[in-house]
């Protein structure tokens, strides 16, 4: 009997010391991935300050969901407040856009690095950086403009669960969404190509849900994007303004995307993107 307990115990207490040596390793090994620099090249970008400017890039950051994650006013969320995934606030804009220049506001942005080399966590900086330096421009002019407001601060603390998805390669830095969202560059419509406007729309709008392919999320939730030739024009526009899908249908996430945020295309821009999604179906 006692042999048995002995051997028992034996048991347990090297059950525990592999689970110690799994979470240190885990840890070591996703703080790693956190704590890693990168260089980047700075890039010049005009913030223009007249209120025209400033007007379309609020309408440019709300079509973004610049504000679903930063707030409405830029006050900043909690995007996650769970100890297995992780603490994530999407930080106050009205207060944190003042720490940087306009170059380094467009490494955030568009290169997903913050002044110190690290990445950024959760940012979609992969769907950003095809965004044109006008457009970046406005969308930094519209965020300074914002009245400063007492908010959420930046807090990202990633949890044993984001820390394994980590290594598991199904989280990912902003600066690794920055080089696979760039790897496919070459895939869309260049500058000139009647398609490059609604090319342009999908891959710094839509990827964010749909994939840096365009190919929908793997999980299910967001559909391959040629499922939109299946729409004529007319019916495309009104899901873009209504959230409402064929038949009057609500769809989980789209919907609510839509009426939020797409409602803010222009005429011009839902037609371009439509063409594009029909072209690229064929």
């Amino acid at each position: 009997m006692r042999r048995a307990v002995r051997v028992l115990r034996s048991i347990a207490i090297g059950l525990v010391a592999v689970v110690l040596v799994v979470v240190v390793a885990v840890y070591a090994l996703s703080e790693l991935i956190l704590r890693r620099t990168y260089a980047i090249a700075a890039h010049a970008i005009v913030a223009p300050r007249d209120s025209l400017s400033i007007a379309e890039g609020e309408r440019l950051a709300r079509l973004r969901g610049c504000t679903g994650c930063h707030g409405a006013q830029g006050e900043g969320e909690v995007l996650s407040d769970n100890w297995l995934l992780g603490r994530i606030v999407a930080p106050n804009l009205s207060q944190s856009v003042r720490e940087f220049s306009d170059e380094q506001l467009e490494g955030l942005i568009r290169q997903g690095v913050r002044p110190n080399g690290r990445s950024l966590f959760v940012m979609p900086s992969g769907m950003f950086s095809a965004l044109t330096d006008n457009d970046l421009g406005r969308i930094i002019a519209f965020m300074r403009s914002l009245p400063a407001r007492s908010g959420n601060a930046r807090d990202v603390r990633v949890g044993p669960l984001g820390r394994t998805g980590l290594l598991a390669h199904k989280f990912t830095t902003a600066v690794e969404d920055v080089r696979r969202a760039k790897s496919l560059a070459s895939t869309h419509p260049s500058s000139g190509d009647p398609n490059w406007k609604g090319a342009y729309l999908a891959r710094t709008v839509c990827t964010e849900c749909h994939g840096f392919d365009l190919r929908g999320d793997p999980g299910g939730t967001a559909p391959d994007l040629r499922i939109a030739a299946s729409y004529p024009l007319g019916a495309f526009a009104h899901l873009m303004r209504t959230g409402k899908a064929a038949g009057g249908r609500e769809l989980t996430l789209m919907s609510s995307v839509a009426r939020n945020r797409f409602s803010r295309f222009t005429d011009d821009e839902i037609s371009a993107l439509h063409q594009y999604l029909v072209a690229r179906a064929q």
